[in-house]
């Protein structure tokens, strides 16, 4: 079985996001399984992922017996497939319509345009989580069929080295983008309520401009900024960190599928999360942290407090396993084998 995973750009490129991270997991996990994989991506050259994945030009799919089956990471993967005949699996992050959600409004009709591809040609959609499936089946039917592979974990990760922290107070950890302006004012309040007793670090980008903001959503000085990581240093954050912080994107729960909250609990970092997070159920299943209101920098504030006077330091090992066991890569990557087996005709990895 070989499987190609089209990927939107050059994987082999600093910096790293959520999207390599994901990327690399998947499909070492594949190659794990005995599946032999390989990235398609708009690069020049090719090369190999982690030494291990090949990475292919797009010109790769233009044969199209090369690949048993393509998988597609995001919605203009579609888009990259060219000729290419056979069995397509898509995923999609975020199910957008014609009103929602009102950040992609820049970006609406490719997305839509790409939605409507995906339904004329994928085998089967990927989606993250059950309202943004039931979004799509609203919008599109059953068919093709939908299956869930969430976002996972690492279930080992590296040993921590060093506190990349200097300030003498605790650090409240924000990792990843910024992708709506209400992040950018939420956080820069934050940071200046809790100035002397709390330091925010930013490890990740300020995404805000591409989503309807404007100068106003400039981060204050008081938040320090680390811009994105390799995915090893990352570790190091969350090890030191007193907090991790998440922050919905908007009002709308499907639009706030926050992958930092599974690497903040592998990590054992309790987490403060606002309301309205799809995955604000694994911080009510494992007790680790708080939920605050949404919007409200006052129970913003005061969970801070809270979780500084009150860590839940006794259950960190129970939600670090718990993690490692329910949410690891590996587990996302069976769901794909079972499924390429399936859409293959039950023929086992060879």
């Amino acid at each position: 079985m070989r499987i190609g995973i089209v990927f939107h750009k050059n994987p082999l490129a600093p910096p790293t996001g959520i999207d390599l991270v994901r990327l690399r997991a998947i499909a070492t996990g594949l190659l794990s399984e005995g599946i032999e994989v390989e990235i398609i991506a708009p690069v020049e050259r090719e090369g190999r992922l982690n030494k291990l994945i090949p990475v292919r030009t797009l010109g790769a799919l233009d044969g199209s017996s090369r690949y048993d089956l393509v998988k597609t990471c995001y919605h203009h993967s579609i888009t990259l497939i060219g000729k290419f005949k056979g069995p397509v699996v898509s995923r999609i992050v975020r199910v957008v319509d014609i009103r929602l959600p009102e950040r992609d409004a820049p970006f609406r009709e490719m997305l839509l345009h790409c939605q409507e591809m995906i339904k004329a040609r994928a085998s089967t959609v990927s989606l993250n989580n059950t309202i943004n499936r039931d979004r799509w089946k609203y919008l599109y039917g059953t068919t093709p069929p939908t299956v869930l592979v969430p976002t996972g974990c690492p279930s080992t990760i590296p040993a921590s080295m060093s506190n990349p922290f200097t300030s003498k107070v605790p650090a409240m950890l924000f990792l990843g983008s910024l992708a709506a302006p209400r992040m950018v004012h939420l956080l820069n309040e934050a940071a200046r309520r809790l100035e002397g007793w709390c330091t925010i670090h930013l490890v990740g980008v300020n995404k805000a401009s591409l989503y309807g903001g404007n100068e106003d959503c400039k981060l204050d000085p008081l938040v320090v900024q680390h811009g994105e990581l390799p995915e090893d240093d990352v570790w190091d954050y969350i090890s030191y960190s007193a907090i991790g912080l998440a922050l919905a994107t908007g009002i709308n729960r499907f639009d706030n599928d926050l992958s930092k909250i599974f690497n903040y609990l592998r990590g054992g970092l309790p987490v403060l999360s606002e309301e309205l997070v799809i995955n604000n159920e694994l911080i009510q299943q494992t007790g680790f942290g708080k939920i605050f209101s949404y919007g409200d920098i006052d129970a913003l504030v005061s969970g801070v407090e809270q979780l500084l006077e009150n860590p839940p330091t006794h259950k960190k090992q129970e939600v670090i396993s718990f993690m490692v066991r329910e949410h690891s890569w590996e587990r996302r990557v069976k769901t794909y084998v079972k499924l390429f087996q399936k859409m293959l005709g039950g023929s086992a990895p060879v």
